[in-house]
């Protein structure tokens, strides 16, 4: 949980830099030890837009305080919402926001206002996703679930997206197995509200024992260069309940081998319910190797539209607690989801502020516009006509805030 550095509320900041504490020093000559401060007087800006408010001082090392002197949601003022010489701003609420920059340094100190002015959006924000940038299901029992001869990636996507928007969430998609993806973005950028969860992931039925769903990593982008695209350099993990556990492994490997054209298939006899036992060959870092077994009643396994005859995923892998429900069958399952921070986990909202870059260091971002999600767990279940690895269903986001300014329903409470 973030810590809530103001009482605020529907208004996020976001700090650039390093935390440094006020000059302690005695009084001086106010005439002699002043710092210039350089600030726009005056800002304009709509909600949901990051606005970055820059300033300069003429002191060496300084430190910085921002507060807000006025704020028209609540009223509550002389709250510290900055540390630092520059100040990212964004607000889910129209109204005239004051803030002061103190800077202080070697006994000196200077005090500057600025006045943002925040409109109301121009457009109906959607609080649901509104687009898929990347589908890549790793092999499985539903990977060509959305599958039609003469499909393109691009036609997935767009069936995809069509599953998974403002009408249809709770319809999920398959991700397939280890390291099976979806890239997501909203028509927005989603705050980061001081102390409070900022948006909801939706995905499988936690009670299905039959074909019970994998937790999903979860990452985020906020789109800093304003073009539109999740930038590979933009991304950051969300850290969720599990990623300290002894048993959760980092740089997992595992590689999927595309069945070859004309190759023999495995099968007990002619009432065998497998197709296929030795269909997809799987090997991973951990020296295990094991087959997925294909069902009569499903497609083919192995993404139809993919060109590659192997498809190699690496990143973290979590464990979990994953027993048939009964000794000896291979049907149904008891398996333990994490508490938070995932997809498919106990609590399904996430705070932003858990997002780390990757060398584990606090992302301090001001929302985001993109969401990964990608299957982080390969547990090989033996026969079944279920995954014969844990599969990540999703089925959506919301943007918690919209969806409380406009009063509107979450859906799967």
């Amino acid at each position: 949980m973030k810590k809530k550095l103001t009482h605020l509320l529907f208004l996020a900041f976001l700090v650039i830099g390093c935390s440094s504490n006020d000059d302690d020093s005695k009084p001086v000559d106010v005439a002699k030890n002043t710092i210039a401060i350089t600030l726009q007087e005056k800002h304009d800006i709509g909600t949901f837009s990051v606005l970055n408010i820059n300033a300069s001082a003429t002191a060496t090392n300084p430190t910085y305080q921002w507060v807000m002197t006025k704020n028209p949601v609540n009223k509550t003022t002389d709250s510290i919402v900055g540390n630092s010489k520059d100040l990212r701003f964004i607000a889910l609420y129209s109204g005239a926001y004051e803030l002061t920059l103190n800077v202080s340094a070697d006994g000196k100190k200077g005090s500057k206002k600025t006045l943002v002015n925040v409109t109301n959006e121009t457009k109906n924000y959607n609080p649901y996703i509104t687009a898929i940038y990347d589908f890549d299901p790793a092999p499985g029992m539903f990977a060509n679930d959305l599958f039609k001869n003469g499909f393109t990636k691009e036609d997935i996507m767009r069936v995809a997206l069509g599953r998974i928007n403002e009408t249809s969430v709770g319809y999920p998609l398959d991700l397939g197995g280890f390291g099976g993806s979806i890239i997501v973005g909203f028509d927005h950028t989603v705050i980061n509200n001081a102390g409070q969860k900022d948006f909801r992931v939706y995905g499988g039925n936690l009670t299905d024992k039959g074909n019970p769903p994998a937790p999903g990593l979860l990452f985020v982008a906020y789109d800093k260069n304003g073009n539109g695209k999740p930038d590979d350099d933009e991304w950051y993990e969300i850290i969720g309940s599990q990623h300290t556990k002894e048993n959760t492994t980092k740089n997992f490997k595992i590689t999927y081998h595309k069945p070859a054209i004309g190759k023999p298939v495995v099968v007990s006899g002619p009432n065998d319910p497998f197709i296929d036992r030795e269909h997809i060959y799987c090997e991973n870092n951990n020296s295990e190797t094991y087959y997925l077994p294909r069902s009569k009643t499903k497609k083919e396994y192995y993404p139809a539209w993919a060109t590659q005859n192997t498809a190699v995923y690496e990143g973290t892998r979590l464990n979990v607690k994953f027993t048939p429900l009964r000794p000896g069958q291979t049907t149904l399952w008891n398996f333990e989801a994490p508490e938070w921070g995932y997809v498919n986990a106990v609590n399904p909202d996430i705070d932003i502020d858990w997002a780390v870059d990757k060398n584990g260091n606090k992302a301090n971002l001001p929302g985001i516009n993109f969401i990964k999600i990608v299957n982080c767990v390969s547990e090989p279940m033996g026969l079944c006509h279920q995954q014969s690895s844990m599969a990540t269903r999703f089925a959506g986001a919301a943007d918690l805030h919209i969806l409380k300014k406009y009063n509107l329903r979450k859906v799967k409470e």
